[in-house]
């Protein structure tokens, strides 16, 4: 039989410190409440996947749901959710069940799966995988779910954390031209757009497959000065419910995404996105047309560094190699 994991205060702390700093997003849970006030109905059986502190497990428990289990896989938040119940008066009615929600069995009754695992870059966390076994396992026919949709919506952005040394003690070039192909999360007050945002791409959660791959998403913008554009700056718009939404790009726990570009034209004109955000391909195009007629295009992608490095590191395998005959 295999060892149960052994737990400690330290896991606990971090764990508390993760969830504290969720329930103090204001944005996000105003417009969680929204939609659930909007979704769940007295009566309603009501499945949260991924339940963190319970909260939303609790809310809707509150709202009427008569049967709201919590699935969370994390053991040190089971107790939590279930003090939390008790203080508010539905622990009788909200159940914690211990485990991953891909290999749990349910029966398929709930009018209402709430998920909040919406990740920094939309995806990353596995909401479509969620949602398509939340529909296909345990959302009766008729049934919604929270969020109905997660689209990106992006804009171009000035320069934020170059990747340059600071200060330049010494020449730092080739370092640099690696962070160009490397996406980083930024924090929003230092975040600068310069042109109206544009919406990506969107996935339906009541429709979406995990298998089919992410559609290559195209934008275009109009821009005052290409040599004032540092990157693209990439968020997270979801729709928790009608007329219920939820943006990340300012306010929130979630922090934007920024996609470096090689240095622009000076001068005004229109700047051109293709981004293919599959994990295993993930890559960005961009073309700049000045009013002009200066051009310009760049290709990025973590994959460009990936194929700097690799040669060096199997140039020091091979050396390893014959250190060792």
């Amino acid at each position: 039989m295999a060892k149960s994991k052994k737990l400690s205060p330290a896991q606990l702390l971090g764990t508390l410190s993760f969830h504290q700093a969720l329930l103090a997003d204001t944005r996000r849970n105003r417009a969680f409440h929204r939609a659930l006030a909007a979704r769940v109905r007295p009566g309603h059986t009501v499945l949260d996947i991924g339940a963190g502190s319970g909260i939303w497990a609790v809310v809707a428990a509150r709202l009427g749901a008569r049967r709201v289990v919590a699935v969370e896989r994390d053991p040190l938040l089971q107790p939590v959710i279930e003090n939390l119940a008790r203080e508010n008066g539905v622990g009788d009615r909200v159940e914690v069940v211990c485990a991953d929600a891909r290999r749990l069995e349910l029966p398929r009754e709930f009018d209402v799966v709430v998920s909040e695992t919406v990740g920094v870059e939309a995806f990353d966390e596995g909401i479509i995988a969620l949602m398509e076994r939340a529909r296909e396992r345990f959302l009766r026919p008729g049934g919604v779910l929270v969020p109905e949709s997660v689209a990106l919506r992006a804009a171009p952005a000035a320069p934020f954390d170059p990747g340059r040394l600071s200060p330049p003690l010494v020449a730092a070039e080739s370092f640099a031209s690696l962070t160009r192909h490397v996406p980083r999360g930024v924090i929003p007050e230092r975040l600068r757009t310069l042109a109206p945002s544009r919406q990506l791409l969107r996935v339906d959660l009541h429709t979406a497959r995990s298998g089919d791959p992410l559609p290559l998403a195209r934008a275009r913008f109009r821009v005052a000065d290409g040599r004032g554009v540092g990157g693209l700056a990439v968020w997270v718009d979801m729709g928790l419910a009608p007329k219920v939404a939820l943006q990340t790009r300012h306010g929130t726990t979630w922090t934007p995404t920024f996609l470096p570009v090689d240095p622009l034209p000076r001068g005004p004109g229109r700047l051109s996105l293709e981004l293919d955000w599959n994990v295993a391909r993930r890559r960005w195009h961009v073309e700049f047309e000045g009013d002009g007629g200066s051009r310009h295009a760049g290709d990025h992608s973590p994959l460009f560094a990936w194929g700097v490095v690799r040669p060096a590191l199997r140039r020091g395998a091979a050396g390893s190699r014959r250190g060792r005959r």
